[in-house]
């Protein structure tokens, strides 16, 4: 086995009924992207996922990045 702890990953995604939803299930860092999907997860889809809050809501995959880069200097990913 690869030995991964998944509660030190960060799961980028757009979708929040299955991203976000399975880095949940495995104690990922959960950010949501608006482009793709994403805007229409926030509205019309949110209650797929309600009980599930982004650790992030990013512009895109850039400010994703950017702000997991800011958070990993605070402590290890």
């Amino acid at each position: 086995m690869h030995h991964l702890d998944l509660t030190k990953t960060a799961v980028i995604g757009d979708v929040g009924a299955t991203d976000m939803l399975a880095a949940d299930k495995v104690g990922a860092m959960k950010i949501l992207v608006r482009t793709g999907w994403g805007e229409k997860s926030l509205g019309s889809f949110r209650h797929t996922w309600k009980d599930i809050v982004p650790d992030y809501i990013a512009r895109d995959l850039l400010d994703a990045v950017k702000w997991i880069q800011k958070i990993a200097r605070g402590y290890e990913i």
